[in-house]
């Protein structure tokens, strides 16, 4: 094994589509309630301040979401603590990356294995550090009219 493997790569990952609306959505009605308490009863009051906290909380959780590539082991955490997968990189057979979504999967066995949600920028992150650090996996690149078989 080269040392080049033991670096390791940590991303940010999205949501799916509509758990990113859910998500939006209850940061605004947070702050929304958060902003009604104050301006409704003018002076200080614990509803304010646990609104806006717990909007702040929600706001930074939602971006603690992350890939983490090391030691030759692929992990997905979400808020920052909930892992929800554990890939072995050698058993990983291709990344498929479409071009007009943030959608990456990872399959193995002709199957799909798992679904990442990434931006533009870390999609491009992503696809050159496997390239450098793991040539032997395939990326495969699609448009979402074209189907994979």
């Amino acid at each position: 094994m080269n040392n080049k493997n033991k670096e390791s790569l940590k991303l940010n990952v999205r949501f799916e589509l509509a758990y990113e609306v859910i998500s939006y959505s209850i940061l605004v009605i947070l702050i929304g309630l958060a902003y009604i308490f104050a301006s409704n009863l003018l002076a200080f009051n614990w509803y304010t301040v646990i609104f806006g906290v717990l909007a702040i909380y929600i706001y930074i959780l939602k971006n603690k979401s992350y890939l983490l590539i090391e030691q030759d082991v692929l992990s997905l955490y979400y808020y920052n603590f909930f892992k929800k997968k554990t890939i072995d990189m050698k058993t990983i057979d291709e990344f498929t990356f479409y071009e007009s979504s943030r959608k990456v999967e990872i399959r193995s066995n002709n199957r799909t294995i798992l679904i990442l949600y990434l931006k533009d920028k870390n999609k491009k992150k992503l696809l050159d550090w496997l390239v450098q650090h793991y040539p032997s996996i395939p990326c495969l690149f699609f448009n979402e009219n074209e189907t994979i078989g």
